[in-house]
């Protein structure tokens, strides 16, 4: 029996904010899994010994449903994290995640004005009174920033922020060409994402905080210290509100369903869909990509990315310093 060794749940699609870069923006019309389901789903990832789930959205702390869904997977002893705006965090929801032990991962775009105008007027104010009843009762706590060309040249001014409150990770995430961002043309080129790690990384190493990198494999290429996460062996799920296995949460390649079959039974369909195949073994990248040192390891980067900006999963990712500069 091979199982997924996480898995990424868009819990919930419905949000207090209405972000400009949302990419679960197009998950809004879709049947969200009944309470019912959700328990099934989460009680068939702890009998199989699925190690890690990510819960996000969407705002999973607003959800009725997350209370069960956490105690659940808590029973089970899987490892459990969130993402979370933070904006309406409760001592009730705090009481939750301390008792379940949930990890937390809470957005900051950058200094208020910067912030609001990404997510909304006075959500700098809510997100960072949400941390700090956060902080009282949990530990395990880091600060994300979606990278985006409203805040590109002001990321590495949340590091500021995130050593002021004793915390000490900050994750950038480049803002992804799907979902809203496709309308707003908000995310980032290669050349604004690179100064924004760049500025951050120089901030980072001043007080010794941990950086990393979200959906940038090729950071290697860059920095040694700066953390990151490779997807492409395929050894995790997407899942998405309404218990569709994707390719990728942001594409919208439909490999299979939790809905009607256990977690196992999907993952064994999508370890066999042809995509899947072509993303974890690549038949042909660009030559820049074959002469890379890191090819092992990356195999092309983002090819979600690489699929909606080039129309193609294998064509390099359109944000590597090597794909940009060789213009392929």
């Amino acid at each position: 029996m091979v199982k997924p060794e996480y898995i990424i749940w868009i819990f919930t699609a419905t949000c207090n904010l209405d972000c400009l870069h949302c990419y679960t923006y197009r998950f809004r019309g879709l049947r969200e899994l009944s309470l019912q389901e959700k328990l099934k789903l989460a009680k068939d990832i702890g009998e199989n010994g699925i190690k890690y789930v990510n819960l996000t959205g969407g705002e999973p702390l607003i959800h009725s449903h997350l209370p069960q869904v956490l105690l659940m997977l808590h029973e089970y002893n899987v490892e459990k994290s969130i993402v979370t705006n933070a904006t309406l965090v409760r001592d009730n929801i705090v009481e939750l995640l301390y008792k379940t032990d949930t990890r937390i991962f809470a957005t900051i775009e950058g200094p208020r004005e910067v912030h609001d105008k990404i997510r909304g007027h006075g959500s700098y104010d809510l997100a960072n009174r949400g941390i700090e009843v956060l902080r009282k009762k949990l530990s395990d706590i880091s600060i994300v920033a979606t990278v985006n060309r409203i805040n590109y040249k002001r990321v590495h001014e949340i590091i500021d922020y995130v050593v002021s409150i004793d915390i000490n990770e900050l994750a950038l995430l480049p803002v992804m060409p799907s979902g809203k961002a496709l309308q707003t043309r908000i995310y980032v080129s290669a050349g604004e994402y690179l100064e924004a790690i760049e500025n951050a990384w120089i901030r980072a190493r001043e007080y010794g905080l941990r950086l990393s990198a979200w959906c940038t494999p090729w950071a290697p290429l860059l920095k040694r210290d700066i953390g990151f996460w490779f997807c492409r062996e395929m050894s995790g799920m997407d899942i998405d509100p309404e218990g569709n296995v994707l390719l990728c949460d942001i594409l919208d390649f439909k490999i299979t369903s939790v809905r009607d079959k256990s977690v196992i039974e999907a993952f064994e369909e999508y370890r066999k869909h042809q995509l899947v195949r072509v993303v974890n073994t690549p038949p042909k990248l660009p030559g820049v990509c074959l002469k890379c040192p890191i090819l092992q390891g990356c195999r092309g980067g983002c090819y979600a990315r690489a699929y909606i900006l080039k129309h193609d999963l294998n064509a390099g990712d359109p944000l590597c310093p090597r794909i940009s500069i060789s213009g392929k």
